[in-house]
């Protein structure tokens, strides 16, 4: 056990692992604190295996927030190029055209696969338990948060769910009622609210220029409720969630001296606590067609350009004087010629990300400027996707 407390190097899972199947943790062999600091230490899919074992550690793994949350810091603490980011995956879902036999389905896939693969990625096969039945359509809105996942599910109702793909928990939303706003096109969010230690959904309406949030609070029964001082302008992409605020990119207008409107971007926040909304600045340095990312747990901004997209961030929130430009990924030849649409979905190791380029997903070294191009098995039909972490956190 002197490992285990060890200050100088952490066991790895499969350490742990052994040591557990040779052993029985039961609450007379160990007091439950102790077999709490073994097992937070563990990888979800080990410890979904390590809930038969007695009943304690059922419901330690199961039904304990604070063993969650503690297993979430843990696994994605800053880790190493060499182990990267194994608990972060990727997810695709994919419906058939209209017109074609119903079907629908979800692979999942992990970042490192994606970038030591030199084959065909098959992917796991992931089973909602519940949110979807065979012919659904959906499409994930807003960003991951703690390993949840907002669907949309796209039926008489149109549910709302927020889901857990590594547990299969799920809870239904209540459906927004008396929308304020009809024949509008819709920009949901989805964070944490430390403060409370809650989850909360927004959804901004947009149309003709005007824009209403509206904010819910999951697992309570509170109805949606309109969230005041929202400004105006045409959000664009998907919501970020980073440092405890959801963000929106947004394209708004200003009038210059010589009575023209101008275009111009600028990002829009909420915070989850107070739901007060700010802009962050955005520096007029970055360029191009600009789309929102997080990178690192940074504000990231895109800026795509005719011949190269520059990836920025803001390396300490809320201040502007911080935006930093990390790196340019460069044009790259392609039959047709096409620019370089990026979108950067995640860091896969300390000089690799993950981007995809409307076609296909792209690991880029940005220390090396080498690309390499996973070959995941081509699914015909619809599809959406996003990335995000396994937790045990219940929605």
């Amino acid at each position: 056990m002197a490992a285990v407390n060890s200050h100088n190097d952490s066991p790895t899972a499969a350490n742990i692992t052994n040591m557990l199947q040779s052993v029985t943790l039961t609450e007379e062999v160990f007091p439950p604190e102790i077999i709490f600091d073994i097992l937070v230490r563990l990888p979800v899919k080990t410890l979904q295996r390590f809930r038969a074992a007695c009943k304690l550690w059922n419901e330690m793994i199961s039904s304990d927030r604070k063993f969650a949350k503690e297993q979430l810091r843990r696994a994605t603490a800053t880790v190493t190029a060499t182990e990267g980011r194994d608990c972060n995956r990727l997810i695709k879902y994919v419906h058939s055209y209209p017109g074609e036999p119903i079907t629908s389905f979800m692979r999942d896939y992990s970042l490192r696969s994606l970038a030591s693969s030199s084959g065909n990625l098959a992917g796991t096969y992931s089973e909602p338990k519940g949110p979807l039945v065979e012919g659904d359509w959906m499409h994930f809105d807003g960003d991951s948060c703690h390993g949840l996942l907002l669907l949309n599910i796209e039926t008489a109702e149109n549910a709302m769910v927020v889901w857990n793909p590594s547990t299969g928990k799920f809870r239904t939303l209540p459906p927004v009622k008396d929308h304020p706003m009809q024949s509008c096109s819709v920009h949901t969010g989805f964070g944490y609210d430390s403060s409370t230690d809650t989850y909360k959904a927004v959804e901004v309406s947009h149309h003709k220029g005007v824009n209403i949030a509206m904010a819910h609070t999951v697992g309570t029964d509170s109805s949606w409720r309109v969230v005041p001082n929202f400004p105006g302008g045409s959000p664009r992409g998907c919501t970020k969630f980073v440092s405890g605020s959801i963000h929106w990119l947004m394209i708004q207008s200003k009038i210059t001296e010589f009575g023209e409107y101008v275009d111009y971007y600028a990002v829009v926040s909420m915070d989850m606590g107070t739901e007060t909304i700010e802009e962050v600045v955005v520096p007029e340095k970055i360029i191009g067609d600009l789309e929102l990312a997080v990178l690192n747990d940074w504000l990231c901004i895109v800026g795509r350009g005719s011949m190269i997209c520059d990836v920025w961030v803001m390396k300490e929130y809320g201040n502007a004087e911080s935006w930093t430009k990390l790196f340019s990924i460069p044009y790259v030849e392609t039959n047709p010629p096409s620019r370089p649409w990026y979108s950067v979905m995640d860091t896969v190791s300390d000089d690799e990300i993950l981007l995809h380029n409307r076609i296909t997903f792209v690991v880029y070294n940005h220390k090396n400027q080498t690309f390499s191009v996973p070959v995941l098995q081509e699914f015909r039909g619809l599809s959406d996707f996003r990335v995000y972490t396994q937790s045990l956190v219940s929605p």
